[in-house]
């Protein structure tokens, strides 16, 4: 089996940040020679390496243009050459900069490239990494030579070859390989002819690559160690940056899970309820910080009498008999003494009882939740089976354990958790319900499970850390077992691990991962999910990209809340992020445009300026055959005669007034000399930080906000009923303002296991004739023709082109600041700017009326009218490719909007949607929390929706009106074809009105009924779907709707 990729837009857009920073280098290679001092003879060696010809300030200037692109702050300066690139786990980092490096090659020459890792792990999983791409890149890229190799400094030609090479090179190197002066890669060799490897390196200017650097370069020690490979820029690739430096590029957590680029993550939760019928106590944590103190969890007698559990703080001499409210089974529990000794940590009681941290003591037996847990991943494990494998999909489940012996003793005998794993599999396999699984799968339960451990020189199994030369063996193992674990051919469903799977490794089909692991561990959340968050694939390696069926869930030995709320604490340690806070570096640095309108007066060298390109480019001539302007001049000259006005109000039609009094270019431009006007031109603008503090303040005067931050409900409201205010200044980045304070106020995407119901569709419902009659009156199948009005088009475009604002020509601009060092920092006050254009910024012209021919599909002859008409080819000769994509880009949507607007449909005879293949007949799983709704009246029972606030309250309504007989949501395989692509109206309704008329309708639910306020291109494809819908002539009506009620009234 073969993993299969596919070009995704989010992937080429972060190889396209770190691709577009060099812009205007030139592709080379740079060779140069060595003279190697052997013993006996003189060598000389040629090499090759990385030469940046463009300076820091266009790196810089690279640099902004592409933090703009992907609306990130603007960073002060490109000189340290480290850049960052954020993305989220299990989104495909390391396909990202494999890519990258094969996209610098091609596009400037760049050869050597080092990927710096930090552990054993993520080593082995780099490499394999880049094994499993070879053949997908090769064919993207003209199968260029490349050589990807792991340092081993038994093997130092690697390093040679990787110097003298002219093809690509890639040497991937654990940190910890040369950040000491005795590493080997450090010292001269006489294997090297009494060279060293670092100096090998260095001579080639690498491209260094950091994977995970906040775990690479995170001491002094590091980041020397880094800057000794001479790099010719540092590209620094993680989800968790501990320092952010010159960010390119960002996909977050909650942006890939919002996108669904990872798998959902369905938590259960297994507690104890009721436990309380012993002295309980649960130590947490221990400090002397302040005196001795001790952090418990322990069971507490309310006023009402109900027993709770509560964690309570408690010191030497407390006496849990009184904490918990005098609970008989705490006598005797008074707090003797707290030892604080790191690895010795605990408390003791005056009954000599002692609790060491992370231990408890009356709580039920840890082997039966461990039990339960094991029993409920194995039965999510079987019923995703029974759902997945007639897809092709392999499931697998992850266990991680505390200790190696629990599963499997020293001389190879089962442990407790694989006794307990054999007993729960066989008692549920066992059941009726899996008895496909049972011939589709081996009946041998010690095949099914099995465990990847370190062993030491003997072969005996041992705990580790998973960074020690012990584990070596097992990650290559489960490397290559990688591909073979997504195979049905390979028995292994049920994987447990110790260390070892923490980082580097994980696999798309892991569906369920279970921690047997006590709660003191370090394993965080984000590990646990980390393992199983890529979207699976199928037994043809393609990626399945299905929200229902990419759900990861979670066997936590905590609440569902706990859970949230660890995530949601170390995705704020690691990333920064805050959560319903906004911060001072969301906003500093944002760039945006805004239309700046000033009075401005004419000089006389402005004057000659305007003049001579208005007679030049032909303006003159076309406003004398503009009416409005010819009547606007004559009103003028009117006024001027009269005295009504005494000087002239605009510079146009005081030239179209000189050259009717047959005054010569020099007269006419002496003639608005002095004329003040009224100009409007579009500017760009960067916050600065002063300006993000100033916008922070206003928010918390209008109470939107804490003053350390956090959202309050005012500021929620506000977004949904889009009444933000904004001082006015910011009114032009108000849809950028809502974006980013919307993405700060969300949560991490965790849903409650407990809530998942299956969807399953009907089929009595499907043999109904409620049904039958609703679906003959939509299932037929149409085609399109278009018929475009030429002449309307070229109007519409011409008006359109000399509505665009005015292209200007590249600028250098050029800014003057007083620096102030304050008690409260660093701060600058701007005193000028100056902006200075560049004539003739570029060496050739593009072939306009070609490639706007072929972008809009229209004739040469077409586009050149528009064009000239369009009097803005002067625009054209300031920057041909700004003029270029806009002038496009309305010709376009013009057509497009004219082609909608004659359009018609026609049946085809014999063609028609087939329900059977409409509806999918699999079952899905939804949540009651997040996407699904039970109702009666429908081919499903839940209907899963994509909006809470439209679709959800829009389902019920349906499911309660006692005349709708059969609804349901249409499903995205019904496609209307379109001129702009395809089109999938939201649901069909059959009704009967007063007890006899049938009704039929077809809706769109949005969140406004006016047509005006949807996009562009939805408002197109919705008017398309009722031209379909009409062309069928079977009583259907289509209508756009928010609410049901509203329908109803229509009626």
């Amino acid at each position: 089996m073969k993993l299969k990729f596919k070009n995704q837009g989010f992937q080429q857009d972060a190889v396209n940040a770190v691709a577009d920073l060099f812009m205007g280098q030139e592709r080379t290679t740079h060779t140069f020679s060595n003279m190697d001092l052997g013993q006996t003879s003189f060598v000389y060696q040629t090499r090759t390496s990385n030469q940046l010809l463009i300076d820091d300030a266009a790196l810089t200037e690279n640099m902004h243009r592409v933090q703009k692109r992907n609306l990130l702050p603007l960073t002060d300066s490109a000189e340290t050459h480290q850049f960052c690139i954020e993305m989220e786990t299990g989104t495909g980092k390391t396909y990202v900069y494999t890519k990258t490096i094969f996209e610098l090659n091609r596009r400037y020459g760049f050869t050597k490239f080092v990927v710096v890792v930090p552990s054993v792990a993520i080593r082995e999983g780099v490499y394999k990494s880049f094994e499993v791409t070879k053949e997908h890149f090769g064919l993207q890229y003209d199968n260029v030579p490349c050589r990807f190799f792991i340092y081993n400094s038994a093997k130092l030609n690697d390093v040679r070859a990787f110097a003298t090479s002219t093809e690509i090179e890639i040497m991937i190197i654990n940190i910890d390989a040369f950040k000491k002066a005795e590493n080997i890669f450090n010292q001269d060799q006489d294997r090297l002819s009494g060279s060293s490897a670092i100096r090998l390196i260095q001579d080639t200017h690498p491209i260094v690559i950091i994977d995970e650097p906040q775990s690479v370069d995170n001491t002094p020690k590091a980041k020397e160690a880094i800057r000794s490979l001479n790099p010719m820029c540092v590209l620094r690739y993680s989800a968790t940056h501990r320092e952010k430096i010159n960010l390119l590029y960002r996909l977050t957590s909650v942006d890939a899970f919002r996108l669904g680029l990872v798998k959902q993550i369905s938590v259960f939760s297994s507690q104890v309820e009721g436990g309380h019928n012993q002295a309980y106590v649960r130590l947490l944590s221990v400090s002397n910080e302040k005196g001795f103190r001790a952090k418990v969890e322990m069971d507490v007698k309310e006023k009402n009498g109900i027993v709770k559990r509560k964690t309570v703080t408690v010191k030497p001499g407390d006496d849990l008999f009184l904490l918990s409210g005098q609970r008989e089974l705490y006598e005797g529990y008074t707090i003797a003494g707290i030892d604080c000794t790191p690895g010795y940590e605990h408390i003791e009681f005056g009954n000599t009882v002692e609790v060491a941290l992370g231990r408890a003591i009356g709580s039920v037996d840890e082997n039966i939740l461990k039990k339960a847990q094991i029993r409920r991943t194995i039965e999510a494990h079987l019923d995703k089976e029974l759902r997945y494998t007639e897809k092709g999909i392999k499931v697998l489940s992850l266990f991680f354990i505390d200790k190696v012996d629990k599963y499997r003793h020293e001389d190879g005998t089962p442990g407790i958790y694989a006794t307990m794993f054999e007993e729960c599999y066989q008692d549920l396999i066992s059941r009726p319900k899996y008895a496909p699984i049972r011939e589709k799968f081996t009946a041998d339960v010690s095949k099914v499970h099995n465990g990847y451990f370190s062993q030491d020189k003997k072969g005996r199994l041992k705990d580790t850390r998973g960074d020690t030369q012990a584990d070596d063996d097992t990650y290559n193992t489960i490397m290559r077992d990688k591909e073979w674990l997504l195979s049905f051919e390979c028995p292994l469903r049920f994987i447990f691990s110790h260390s070892a799977l923490k980082e580097g490794w994980d696999n798309p089909n892991v569906f369920q991962v279970c921690t047997l692991i006590d709660q003191k561990s370090t394993f965080t959340c984000r590990q646990k999910i980390g393992r199983g968050l890529r979207l699976c694939v199928n037994q043809d390696g393609e990626r399945i990209e299905d929200k229902n069926i990419n759900i990861l869930h979670v066997m936590a030995n905590e609440s569902f809340a706990d859970f949230a709320a660890k995530l949601q604490k170390e995705i704020e340690e690691d990333t920064g992020m805050k959560f319903g806070v906004l911060q001072l570096d969301m906003f500093a640095g944002l760039t945006f445009q805004q239309e700046v309108t000033r009075e401005h007066t004419i000089d006389q060298e402005e004057a000659k300026e305007l003049v001579d390109r208005w007679f030049a480019d032909g303006s003159v001539e076309k406003w004398k055959a503009d009416a409005e302007l010819v009547a606007a001049e004559e009103k003028i000259s009117a006024d001027l005669e009269s005295g009504k006005i005494t000087s002239p109000p605009n510079p146009v039609t005081e030239v179209m007034r000189q050259v009717k009094m047959g005054a010569t270019a020099e007269q006419a431009a002496a003639a608005i000399v002095g004329i003040t006007s009224t100009i409007t031109t579009v500017e760009e603008r960067t916050l600065t930080h002063e300006d993000a503090a100033e916008l922070m303040q206003h928010f918390e005067k209008k109470g939107y906000i804490s003053s350390t931050g956090k959202i309050k409900d005012t500021m929620k409201v506000a977004l949904k009923n889009g009444t933000l205010d904004l001082p006015q200044k910011y009114e032009a980045a108000r849809e950028r303002f809502v974006q980013i304070i919307s993405a700060a106020d969300s949560k991490p995407p965790i849903r409650d296991a407990s809530h998942d119901v299956v969807v399953r569709l009907n089929k009595q419902v499907m043999l109904s004739p409620e049904f039958m009659e609703l679906w003959r009156k939509i299932k037929q199948k149409t085609t399109y023709r278009v018929s475009i009005d030429t002449e309307q088009l070229i109007k519409n475009c011409v008006r359109d082109l000399k509505d665009m604002p005015p292209i200007p020509k590249a600028r250098i601009i050029t800014q003057t600041a007083d620096i102030q060092v304050e008690q409260s920092g660093v701060h600058h006050v701007e005193r000028e700017m100056r902006t200075t254009d560049i004539a003739d910024s570029y060496q050739s012209l593009p072939d306009i009326v070609t490639a706007i021919s072929d972008e809009a599909l229209l004739t040469p002859e077409t586009v050149t009218r528009i064009l000239t008409e369009s009097g803005r080819l002067g625009d054209f000769l300031n920057n041909p490719e700004a003029f270029l994509e806009q002038a496009s880009q309305i010709i376009r949507d013009n057509r497009h909007a004219l082609a909608i607007d004659g359009i018609s449909y026609i049946k085809l005879d014999g063609q028609e949607y087939y329900a059977q293949e409409i509806f999918n007949t699999s079952e899905l799983i939804a949540n009651l929390d997040r996407n699904a709704v039970k109702v009666e009246h429908s081919v499903y029972d839940y209907i899963v929706y994509d909006s809470s606030s439209v679709e959800r309250p829009f389902a019920l309504d349906l499911d309660h009106d006692p005349d709708v007989k059969m609804f349901f949501k249409i499903p995205e395989r019904f496609k209307i074809d379109t001129p702009i692509g395809t089109y999938n109206p939201d649901w069909a309704v059959y009704l009967l009105k007063n007890g006899e008329e049938k009704l039929y309708f077809v809706l769109e639910t949005k969140g406004s009924e006016r047509l005006a306020d949807l996009r562009d291109v939805e408002r197109l494809k919705i008017n398309c779907g009722k031209k379909h819908f009409e062309a069928l002539g079977s009583g259907v009506e289509m209508q756009v709707a928010t609410e049901w009620d509203t329908i109803r009234k229509r009626i």
